[in-house]
């Protein structure tokens, strides 16, 4: 065995007697031996607690800009020929009426005076871009 080997040897055989004291330790011993070597662990669990939240914090603020980016950015394509909100329910009510037969249009679907102005609209962008709507001339 060289020189290298025997020293890696020896480092396994003193990460083994660390690994099995840390084992063996009560949990009483290891708080002490943490505020000994740290401080007050419910001070650090507090500390640990507010950077998870301030982390959670500002991961919810970049989606909440990502959101409203999206929002703007859809306001912005969809203004240029807004459809009036009459013409939208009734192109919607003839496109569920010719599709009536067709069990993958829900009860909820066919509701269409139930839904939002937002909802037809959506609807109707959804079915334009599933080929069931033609866009108009």
């Amino acid at each position: 065995m060289t020189e290298h080997e025997e020293a890696q040897e020896a480092l396994r055989g003193l990460r083994q007697v660390i690994v099995d004291d840390i084992m063996e330790a009560s949990d009483e011993e290891i708080l002490a031996q943490f505020a000994e070597d740290i401080g007050s662990p419910n001070e650090n669990a507090a500390r640990m607690r507010a950077l998870f939240e301030k982390a959670a914090l500002l991961a919810n603020k970049g989606r909440l800009h990502a959101a409203r980016a999206g929002v703007a950015a859809s306001k912005v394509s969809g203004a240029g020929s807004p459809i009036p909100i009459v013409e939208a329910r009734a192109r919607l009510r003839q496109v569920l009426d010719a599709h009536a037969h067709n069990k993958t249009f829900t009860l909820a679907a066919r509701k269409e005076s139930e839904l939002s102005d937002a909802d037809v609209l959506d609807m109707l962008e959804v079915m334009r871009e599933l080929g069931l709507l033609r866009t108009r001339p």
